[in-house]
């Protein structure tokens, strides 16, 4: 029979909480093995987990900082179906390009409906049923929901999930410079939102893909989990792979495309984008590289060519005459699309500052802003009267994947000891772990922890889980509070019983403390840090080590 405590919540102690920790010694693992061997999460199905009380708390403190930040900026939250009708996605075209990632089903009467993946089309279709006038813009609507995506190969646990959890918000504006504020604006909120996740991040520049639109931002963890490519420059330029442009060797190739007389033409000895070629022309086959002509045989050819950016500076092209694309044949065409085409790589020269060089990272995509211009308000007639004018509602949409959140913080810290979870977003701020039957005397320290301060504030309130199973050995308990990766873990072990002194063990990511804090020795090895600390000192002793994560 469990025994109600009074003293300490119920909800505070990990004897009753549902967490099936394994103690198993596996030597390669992945963080998806890792989220499940510590009980944070279980696979239902392929692509499908459940979040585990722990890792409810993790999501539950990221959701709370992003509403907070979305707030700040004029976000209204809202809660939209995830069951939707496919008539505005047909309007959209989207219900076609998606294809065969969005889950779709029949109810008893026949009629089709979509497990919405994002919800452009909704809210869109929400506001222009309800919006009557330009006095009522801006408007910006966020919503934190499950998500749904039939992806082809689920993997790496919440990272690439059939069903997922994520914040989207969506702008609207009545002109294209109020849209644009807007953009800049919110992708200051989401700066101050990783600022407060406390992971390393990338901002980088991105491609629009099926969402569309003309500005697009990626927020990235660097991580070698990650299946994107960032390519960055000391300056602060930052692109994904995709949109990157960079300036190799002088010269350039000219490719041909599969059944067109399209010609495309990009740095030498780099590999044309095909995705950016592909939402030019749609119907783009492959490309094959040519001899390389002058100048002139290509202009005598009266094919259009597509000439990267790269290719077009003046300087660039007479560098590039002497492999046969002399600045006069590139002149002489009447039908020349300048733009991206080609796929940068790490190596190339900075196309933003001229003197740096591009560096590849692998990283993960946690977070994407983009301006869409009327992408969705011109297919769904969202329409405004303002300056004698009736013309679309420009939108903006920005998202951050929140379960995916969860699991790229972890991959960014964890290791074969065990999860390491920053301060602002771990499920619990510390673990009270009594041994040598000390459990009498935790109820004390429990309390010691809880009214902690920091800046007027009580942080630790609600913060604190104490390890009562007494069913289990002081090993594994130890072994649970380095698996779990709460960023404090106190041991009321024999020393306390001699002297009042508990061990305080500290894994935070990028902390780095002195070797002595508050007058206590400290060791670590840049991982873990541990002391020996008095109870009456142990609350100045955790402000001053733990000074900024707050």
């Amino acid at each position: 029979m469990r025994h109600h405590s009074t003293q300490i919540p119920e909800n505070s102690k990990l004897s009753w909480m549902l967490l099936p920790t394994k103690k198993n010694a596996d030597t390669v693992q992945s963080t998806t093995d890792v989220l499940i061997k510590a009980g944070y999460i279980h696979q239902s199905q392929s692509g499908i987990y459940t979040l585990m009380p722990l890792a409810q708390r993790v999501v539950t403190k990221i959701t709370q900082i992003i509403t907070e930040e979305m707030e700040r900026v004029g976000g209204q939250r809202m809660s939209m179906p995830s069951l939707l009708g496919p008539e505005a996605w047909k309007k959209t075209g989207r219900l076609e390009s998606t294809g065969s990632e969005l889950f779709t089903l029949t109810d008893r009467k026949g009629a089709q409906h979509i497990l919405a993946p994002t919800h452009e089309e909704e809210v869109t279709s929400i506001v222009k049923s309800m919006v009557r006038s330009y006095r009522q813009y801006p408007l910006r609507l966020f919503q934190v929901t499950r998500k749904f995506r039939d992806e082809t190969r689920p993997r790496a646990g919440l990272l690439r999930a059939r069903e997922f959890i994520m914040k989207d918000m969506y702008s609207f504006d009545i002109d294209q410079q109020s849209a644009i504020s807007t953009f800049h604006a919110v992708e200051q909120a989401y700066r101050a939102c990783f600022d407060r996740l406390g992971v390393p991040y990338v901002v980088a520049e991105a491609d629009s893909g099926n969402i569309g639109g003309e500005l697009s931002k990626e927020f990235h963890f660097v991580s070698a989990a990650g299946e994107d490519t960032v390519l960055t420059c000391k300056c602060g330029y930052a692109a994904n792979e995709e949109r990157a442009r960079g300036r190799g060797a002088s010269g350039a190739d000219m490719y041909e495309m599969e059944g067109s007389e399209q010609r495309v033409v990009v740095p030498a000895m780099r590999r044309p984008n095909m995705l950016k070629i592909k939402q030019a022309w749609p119907d783009c086959g492959e490309l094959t590289l040519e001899r390389r002509k002058s100048g002139e045989e290509v202009a005598s050819l009266g094919q259009m060519i597509a000439l990267d950016k790269v290719c077009a500076d003046g300087d660039y092209l007479v560098d590039a005459a002497v492999d046969g694309l002399a600045v006069e044949g590139i002149d002489n065409f009447s039908n020349v699309e300048v733009g991206d085409w080609h796929t940068a790589q790490s190596g190339d020269a900075c196309c933003k500052c001229s003197t740096g060089t591009l560096e590849s990272q692998t990283a993960i995509e946690v977070g994407h802003i983009f301006y869409l211009g009327d992408k969705y308000s011109k297919a769904l007639d969202l329409l405004v009267q303002h300056d004698g004018k009736r013309q679309p509602v420009q939108m903006g949409c920005y998202g951050i994947g929140v379960s995916r959140v969860l699991q790229a913080a972890a991959e960014c810290s964890s290791s074969s000891r065990g999860l390491r979870w920053p301060v602002s977003i771990a499920p619990y701020l510390a673990t009270l772990v009594p041994l040598e039957n000390n459990m009498e005397h935790a109820t004390s320290v429990f309390a010691t922890l809880s009214n902690i301060c920091v800046n007027g504030a009580r942080v630790f309130a609600n913060n604190v889980i104490v390890d009562d199973r007494s069913y289990l050995s002081p090993g594994f308990k130890l072994h649970d509070a380095q698996l779990l990766g709460i960023p404090i873990t106190v041991v009321l072990g024999q020393k306390f019983k001699q002297s009042g002194h508990v061990e305080v063990q500290l894994r935070v990511p990028r902390l780095e403390i002195a070797t002595c804090v508050a007058g206590v020795d400290v060791t670590g090895d840049g991982y873990e840090y541990k002391a020996f600390v008095h109870v009456d000192q142990l609350a100045e002793f955790l402000v001053c080590a733990l000074e900024g994560q707050f």
